[in-house]
């Protein structure tokens, strides 16, 4: 009788193990799927060139609308979901702006410290490239007065009596431009027409045109044969 009752307190005790593993297991398996969906804190920056911010640019992630930038160009907000996911980044972009082709990612990563707090938001930089850029020209042309500019053959200036001209575009990144002095009106001037070529990179520049020109002499003339005087007697 005594083995028997020996039997069943093993048994019972056995059960209560199992249950407590069970329960165990379960809790672990909250705590992993709790940890497994973060709060990761974002800050997203909207730039057209670096440092330069733009604000009321619309952002979503996996296609949810997350908000706009400020006037400052930010926009903080908390992304949730599982350590190691791609989440797609999509922008809208002002008017005079194009959104890069190749697509954004954001995937959260865990932080070293477990149970520690985060301590800094997760910084994304977005960028909208400015369709066109300003290009500034400006030519010293010494003895160069008066002269009329041509801009891809357009004339578009003339330079003041110091010789100097200034004159601004814009255009696409990559726009090739030719600068010419003409120089019809100053035959005297060498050398005659130069020309420049500059290339507008992918910002805004200033072009420096430095142009000297040389006053050739004007060919000495035969003087008036004089005239010979006969005395007739």
């Amino acid at each position: 009788m005594q083995s028997l009752c020996s039997l069943w307190e093993w048994r019972v005790s056995l059960t209560d193990c199992w249950i407590f593993i069970v329960g165990v297991g379960l809790s672990a398996s909250c705590q992993e799927s709790s940890a497994s969906a973060p709060a990761i804190e974002v800050v997203f920056a909207v730039e057209s060139d670096p440092g330069v911010r733009l604000g009321k640019v619309h952002i979503a992630i996996d296609g949810k609308s997350v908000g706009e930038t400020d006037s400052n160009g930010l926009l903080r907000t908390e992304v949730v979901g599982e350590y190691g996911k791609r989440r797609r980044i999509e922008h809208d972009c002002p008017q005079g702006h194009a959104k890069p082709s190749a697509e954004k990612f954001l995937r959260l990563r865990s932080f070293d410290g477990a149970g520690e707090s985060q301590l800094e938001a997760l910084k994304v930089t977005l960028r909208c490239q400015p369709k066109k850029r300003l290009a500034v020209f400006i030519i010293r042309a010494k003895n160069g007065a008066n002269l009329a500019v041509r801009l891809n053959r357009q004339v578009v200036a003339q330079t003041n009596r110091y010789g100097i001209a200034q004159l601004s575009t814009s255009a696409p990144p990559g726009t090739d431009f030719i600068i010419e002095l003409d120089t019809a009106s100053r035959p005297q001037l060498t050398p005659q027409h130069p020309t420049h070529l500059r290339t507008l990179p992918d910002a805004d520049e200033i072009f420096v045109i430095n142009q000297s020109f040389e006053l050739r002499k004007a060919p000495r003339g035969r003087g008036r044969p004089q005239s010979r005087i006969t005395k007739i007697e």
